[in-house]
């Protein structure tokens, strides 16, 4: 007998998506472990290569640590040793700068000749901005006393004009600084009844023109054979205009400003 199957055949079963499902999981799985994988291998890397950069800082670091202790310490090294050639300097000024600075007056107050070299030292007071005409023999130097850094002057002159040329040479050098021109008395020569100036003056002093090379005058060469000079500087000191040679300081009586007039000396024939 035929037996009708009227159900049908029974259908296999399809796959489910679940199984792709996990076999997509397992591959984004695997390319992700490999992702971390390679990430982490770059980590460490750059881990290693900070960690080496940092050792390397550090060192640096620490070597700059021992150049600024040892410029530091160089750096007191040279403070001391300045401090000391402060001294040393300081010490030289006051040995060497009075004499140099009375040989700088001894050369303001000494007359020119009329000789070659006079002539020349004339056109360089001219260019000093002194007057090479006027006779020094004018003014005479009465005392100089010194008071720590301060030096006052008292003096005698035929006239003012005279005192301000004595006041304008004193500028003129580094030995002196700030002249301030004090009080100016007319007076009479009670023997002679010549009227003359009695003056005062103030003015800072430093010495240490006498030792700084750069403040001195250059010298002329001197020729083949000569001996050496015996002092240091231009004639005249530091400030004084170079050619002339320095006199003998106006201390006799019978080269002051008086003696000039009255006709124990006469001045220099211009």
């Amino acid at each position: 007998m035929i037996r009708i199957n009227l159900l049908g055949l029974k259908a296999k079963p399809k796959p489910t998506a679940s199984r792709k499902q996990l076999v997509v999981f397992a591959a984004l799985l695997v390319v992700e472990g490999l992702f971390l994988f390679l990430w982490h291998q770059k980590l460490a890397a750059d881990l290693a290569e900070a960690t080496r950069r940092t050792k390397d800082a550090s060192a640096k670091i620490d070597d700059l640590k021992r150049v600024k202790q040892s410029w530091e310490q160089w750096q007191a090294e040279k403070a001391d040793l300045d401090r000391q050639t402060q001294v040393f300097e300081t010490l030289r000024a006051d040995q060497i700068g009075p004499p140099m600075m009375l040989q700088y007056l001894s050369y303001a107050l000494t007359p020119l000749d009329d000789s070659p070299a006079g002539r020349d030292e004339a056109r360089a007071q001219e260019l000093a901005g002194w007057n090479p005409k006027w006779d020094a023999r004018r003014v005479w130097l009465g005392a100089m006393r010194q008071t720590e850094q301060q030096v006052t002057f008292d003096g005698q002159a035929l006239d003012h004009e005279d005192v301000a040329e004595f006041y304008r040479r004193l500028e003129s050098t580094d030995f002196f600084s700030g002249v301030e021109p004090g009080l100016q008395t007319r007076k009479v020569h009670s023997e002679l009844g010549i009227r003359y100036v009695d003056f005062t003056a103030k003015a800072n002093v430093s010495y240490r023109a006498a030792i700084e090379p750069d403040q001195k005058p250059a010298e002329a060469t001197p020729p083949a054979g000569a001996p050496p000079p015996s002092g240091p500087g231009a004639p005249g000191g530091p400030g004084a205009p170079v050619g002339g040679k320095p006199g003998a300081m106006n201390d006799s009586p019978a080269s002051g400003p008086l003696a000039a007039v009255s006709g124990e000396a006469k001045p220099s024939a211009r």
